[in-house]
């Protein structure tokens, strides 16, 4: 129960306790008194009738006309005229009438007031007794009067307590709810600070909160710089801020060992001709100028992925394959030739580019040798500055961009969508969830995501299928009372408020239960750009007891501010990072991204395991737990 309504019950039975108290002192002292002044009229009254009848003619008819005149007066209940033997010889008594009070009212102050006696004379013997009875009922109509006026009053008082109760309340509610929302905070892993309250006990609770608060957050703000400081010095080119070779080197091994490839990528190499005569020209320190500006320009391009220096020259781009390599290429030309020439007057920019789609080769060394081989074709060729090489289809089974369209639509409307799971392991061999990968039936045949995101994204079809593969995802966990599911959200979904919408409707009409074992995931990349966007999202989907975690995670979360306020669960790391633990400053790159990661007491996963002999490894840096092709 909460504070607020125990205080609310305290103040009503503290008014009904004085009530109570006050009705029944009020009403007994008041029927005490009204009872011993009746007992007192009896005899008083008695008394005087008996002198009176003891100083006249002992004639019955005359003493029982006196009597009748008194009784009538109507301030009596019953007179009675007894002789010494104690028969009435003369009696006059009041028909019962009903009282203006309630019976309950009456029977719990029912007068008992015994009857004034006295004796008649007659000379000097005794003639008889007169006994006299007070009407009563006049007095209890007077009491339950009286307490009607006390409830009323009481009523009032009550009205006017609760009015002060509330304001009272209101001024407690305002410290203890800040006090609340404070302590829920920080149980969410989000460290905020409060103004202190004027209540000298909430005062001290806040001030003790917000010093934890301030102490949590320093260290946080500690490990990112030093995350940042061990990114920049092994992941990071010095001059560029491009990632460097080591780094793409294991993007690329880790996409070719993934077989769920999310989405087709395609891959440039950017080579700077002659930069020796660039640093003769314009010196090194403008040259070191130019080429961050190459990358920054680069990186601004919708749909870069990552940027990598390879060495001095050469620069190796990563892109979702948004449109064609064919068409991707000319776009990167286009912009190369417009915002990074040497001079104004200049036709061109000193950069030639090749390009390749990855579904065109299987591995590492294929790629980057195929690349370098086209680097020298175009090298040879003055006039070239540019070349590509045939994009593969990843799924030939279709003709053309028509056959994809009405497959993509049939498969949506037929809801010919499954989910392939892949584990994701902790540390002490239990499954933290399963990863539902995209499978959709064209032709008779399952297909993989990265064979059909790429016309989905196309033909803007990327959040109808987000939303049926939640929708899957929740039929599955239904079915599966011990079942946990993670699912993929992609950009174009996560930056489409109608898809929020429908994603939040759909989960407000599944049960808790089943809510509480469903994950979502974001890109890292995508956070970055959306932070409030994210914030707001995920604070609906905990709101319906959805766990919230980042994957790919790594290169860019010192770029997330205030990180503890996003409200995730989890994070995965990205297997460009993962791959090369080994590395003695990979390594402690990774151990400081865990190290900020448990400080805000999330779970930290390793994505891209290829081989069980790289388990211990990796849980001995400190991974929660693993997942990737190794994981079974």
């Amino acid at each position: 129960m909460s504070l607020i309504k125990q205080l609310w019950i305290a103040i009503i039975v503290i008014v009904l306790l004085a009530f109570g108290s006050s009705f029944f002192i009020s009403a007994y002292q008041t029927k005490n008194y009204l009872a011993e002044q009746l007992q007192v009229k009896n005899i008083d009254n008695a008394t005087g009738m008996a002198l009176t009848l003891s100083q006249m003619d002992k004639d019955l008819t005359t003493m029982e006309l006196m009597l009748s005149a008194q009784f009538d007066t109507g301030y009596y209940r019953r007179i009675a005229l007894k002789d010494i033997g104690g028969n009435v010889l003369v009696e006059f008594a009041l028909t019962p009438q009903k009282v203006d009070a309630p019976n309950w009212f009456v029977a719990l102050l029912n007068f008992d007031i015994k009857p004034g006696i006295a004796q008649i004379q007659d000379s000097w013997q005794r003639f008889g007794t007169i006994e006299l009875e007070s009407q009563s009922d006049y007095s209890v109509v007077a009491l339950w009067q009286i307490t009607k006026d006390l409830a009323t009053g009481f009523v009032i008082l009550a009205m006017f307590c609760g009015l002060a109760g509330s304001i009272l309340l209101n001024r407690v509610r305002k410290p203890l709810n800040q006090v609340v929302t404070h302590a829920e905070a920080l149980g969410n892993r989000q460290f905020i600070t409060t103004d202190e309250p004027a209540t000298f006990e909430l005062k001290r609770l806040v001030a003790a909160m917000n010093r934890l608060t301030g102490r949590v957050r320093y260290m946080l703000e500690q490990e990112q710089k030093q995350l940042d400081r061990l990114q920049r010095q092994y992941e990071l080119d010095n001059v560029t801020g491009a990632f460097n070779r080591e780094y793409c080197a294991s993007w690329l091994e880790g996409y070719f060992n993934n077989k769920e490839r999310s989405e087709p990528c395609c891959v440039f190499m950017l080579r700077v001709i002659d930069l020796q005569a660039i640093n003769l020209r314009l010196g090194r320190s403008d040259t070191d100028v130019w080429l961050k500006r190459v990358v920054d320009a680069v990186r601004q391009h919708q749909g870069v992925r990552l940027v990598s220096r390879l060495n001095g020259s050469d620069f190796f781009v990563v892109f979702d394959q948004l449109e064609s390599t064919a068409e991707l290429c000319q776009q990167l030309i286009t912009l190369l030739n417009t915002a990074c020439l040497l001079e104004p007057a200049d036709p061109t920019a000193p950069i030639l580019v090749v390009g390749i789609s990855l579904d065109a080769v299987s591995s590492r060394q294929q790629t980057l040798s195929q690349l370098d081989a086209m680097l020298v074709d175009v090298e040879s060729k003055p006039l070239l500055q540019s070349k590509i090489l045939y994009q593969a289809q990843g799924y030939d089974a279709l003709g053309d961009a028509t056959d994809w369209l009405k497959a993509l639509k049939q498969a949506i409307h037929s809801n010919d969508i499954m989910s392939q799971l892949y584990p994701v392991q902790l540390r002490n061999g239990t499954i933290m969830h399963h990863e539902a990968m995209l499978r959709m039936q064209i032709n008779a045949e399952w297909v993989s995501a990265g064979q059909i995101l790429g016309w989905a994204r196309r033909y803007q079809f990327i959040s109808h299928l987000d939303i049926a593969m939640v929708k899957r995802a929740v039929s599955q966990l239904k079915d599966d009372s011990e079942l946990k599911l993670a699912v993929n959200i992609s950009d174009l979904t996560f930056t489409n408020a109608p898809a929020h919408y429908e994603l939040l409707k759909l989960l407000q009409s599944v049960p808790q239960a089943v809510c509480k074992r469903l994950s979502m995931e974001f890109d890292e990349a995508l956070v970055v750009k959306h932070q409030i966007l994210f914030i707001s999202f995920v604070s609906a989907l905990k709101a319906l007891s959805v766990d919230v975690g980042l994957q790919k995670c790594g290169f860019a979360i010192n770029e997330i501010k205030d990180i503890e306020q996003l409200g995730i669960d989890y994070l995965k790391i990205d297997a460009a990072i993962v791959l090369r633990y080994k590395s003695t400053d990979t390594a402690q790159l990774l151990a400081g991204l865990i190290k900020l990661a448990h400080t805000l007491s999330l779970k930290v996963i390793a994505e891209g395991v290829t081989s069980p002999e790289d388990i211990d490894g990796l849980l001995a840096l400190g991974f929660d737990g693993l997942t990737g092709p190794g994981i079974s």
